[in-house]
């Protein structure tokens, strides 16, 4: 019986640093670099002009702004050329100040779009891609190719180095015609998933990679937000 009695003390305690946020309302939580951050306070507008979210979360000395173009449930992919999904990071330690943010950067491939052309001409296993904008280098992919020659799905096999979104690729063989984009490249990239917009509130979840905003040199290179989540924010109307 004890044994069974501590059992469901060691569930209990397991389970609330996962739902935790769930219980808070509203709330919002994440954590950075492994160390738990969460807000005292937290706010969420809108943009009447624009349609923009705008999640401010504040913790002591650091702030937290997740944004994003509506309030639509659905993913939002960061690091891209859409400059209103975004997350940025601000800290203020022993008199300095860090900012992070994920703005497009050039880097080793994370993220691709789906084909946008699957092109002709193709056999199966063929993997290379070739960058027809921008200049980057040595991005392999997987590649699904049907009876009829056209490819029907790529992955990132090999992310290369010194891509940046909205780069244009075409996958070498065939045609050379079948074509995707770059979403975003490691080291800026991440998502905001908007899961409940009912009632005048906002719930999601988040991760996301963010670069040294202002070059600092006292600055890591990089912020990692991993596990984040906000839970029923009320979200009221900004010009």
């Amino acid at each position: 019986m004890k044994k069974l009695f501590s059992l469901i003390v060691v569930l209990a305690v397991v389970s609330s640093c996962t739902t935790d946020v769930r219980f808070n309302n509203p709330g919002f939580q994440a954590y950075r670099d492994n160390t738990l951050f969460r807000a005292v306070s937290v706010t969420a507008t809108k943009s009447i002009s624009t349609g923009v979210v705008t999640i401010q979360a504040l913790a002591e000395n650091e702030t937290l702004t997740l944004t994003t173009t509506g309030t639509a449930v659905g993913t939002y992919n960061l690091g891209t050329l859409v400059t209103n999904n975004k997350a940025t990071y601000n800290s203020t330690f022993d008199g300095s100040n860090f900012n992070y943010a994920t703005n497009a950067v050039h880097g080793p491939v994370s993220t691709i779009t789906s084909l946008s052309s699957t092109g002709t001409g193709y056999t199966a296993n063929i993997s290379a891609a070739t960058t027809s904008t921008g200049i980057g280098t040595g991005l392999t992919v997987k590649t699904t190719v049907n009876t009829s020659g056209q490819v029907t799905s790529a992955k990132v096999a090999s992310p290369g180095n010194n891509y940046y979104p909205g780069d244009m690729i075409r996958i070498t063989g065939g045609g050379n015609n079948a074509i995707f984009y770059v979403v975003n490249v490691a080291g800026s990239n991440g998502v905001i998933d908007i899961t409940n917009n009912a009632d005048g509130t906002i719930s999601g979840d988040f991760n996301f990679n963010a670069v040294n905003a202002d070059g600092n040199p006292n600055a890591e290179a990089m912020v990692n937000f991993q596990n984040g989540s906000f839970y029923k924010i009320p979200v009221t109307s900004a010009p």
